[in-house]
């Protein structure tokens, strides 16, 4: 079965393009293009970024960008199968059985020490005698001096013209995404998946989430983000695969 690499080497090859054309055109290093077409998966820095750049690779060409995933997958899928299964070291008998023997001695230790212990505490306590309670001494009693009247504290008046401003807090979190150029987008809202894709330039997207939102980018330079009607403007340069973690309170990386 023909590899993602080969694919793709052999649809840049149909369409006369080198890999520097590439990289110009959809911002990704000639480094990591190289890397796919070779199957050398290790260079490139994580799965996330791996899957993005296969992804704008594909749709650059022309290619049916989820037909280009499904073999990727499948590859994985054969690689992990193919692997052999690790040994299993056992553990020598003897071994094990010296090593119990050598826990029964230091637990009849431990049982004969607290016994002894036990002894000594209880041999103390009952030779303890109580020990005599003082005699009350005779202090003079003083005369008691008159009590003074006391005096009616009025409260403190509370302003009635005095207001609260209520203190605004966000019920969900709101990210908008609008795209200058093609971009490999996975949103993460509350621990589940509900989008992955490439939008195309112009386009303008928006996804909610009730406490937190993850947001990966396979080319960040071509990304403006509006997070709860705030701006937030560029997040990284071309080519760049940028994580953004939105919450209720803030923007966390």
């Amino acid at each position: 079965m023909q590899t993602v690499g080969e694919l793709l080497r052999a649809e840049r090859l149909k369409k006369d393009l080198s890999i520097k054309d590439v990289e110009n055109a959809i911002s990704i290093r000639a480094l990591y293009l190289n890397a796919i077409e070779e199957g050398n998966y290790g260079i490139i820095p994580g799965e996330v970024y791996l899957k993005g750049f296969i992804r704008n690779y594909a749709t650059f060409l022309g290619l049916d960008a989820q037909q280009v995933m499904d073999i990727y997958r499948q590859s994985k899928v054969q690689t992990t199968e193919d692997a052999p299964p690790p040994a299993i070291q056992e553990e020598p008998v003897a071994a094990t059985s010296q090593k119990s023997g050598n826990a029964l001695k230091w637990l009849g230790v431990v049982v004969v020490a607290a016994g002894i212990v036990a002894g000594l505490v209880w041999w103390s306590n009952g030779s303890e005698k109580p020990a005599p309670v003082p005699p009350q001494s005779t202090a003079q009693q003083q005369p008691e001096q008159p009590k003074q009247p006391m005096q009616q504290q009025t409260p403190p008046q509370t302003p009635t013209n005095q207001s609260v401003a209520p203190t605004k807090t966000a019920n969900k979190v709101v990210v908008t995404a609008k795209y200058n150029s093609q971009c490999w987008t996975q949103i993460i809202a509350d621990g589940k998946e509900i989008y992955e894709g490439t939008p195309k330039s112009g386009e303008a997207l928006t996804w909610e989430a009730s406490n937190k939102l993850v947001a990966k980018f396979g080319n960040a330079g071509a990304v403006d983000l509006t997070y709860n009607s705030s701006p937030v403007g560029k997040i990284g340069g071309n080519g760049d695969v940028v994580v953004k973690t939105f919450t209720l309170t803030g923007v966390a990386q």
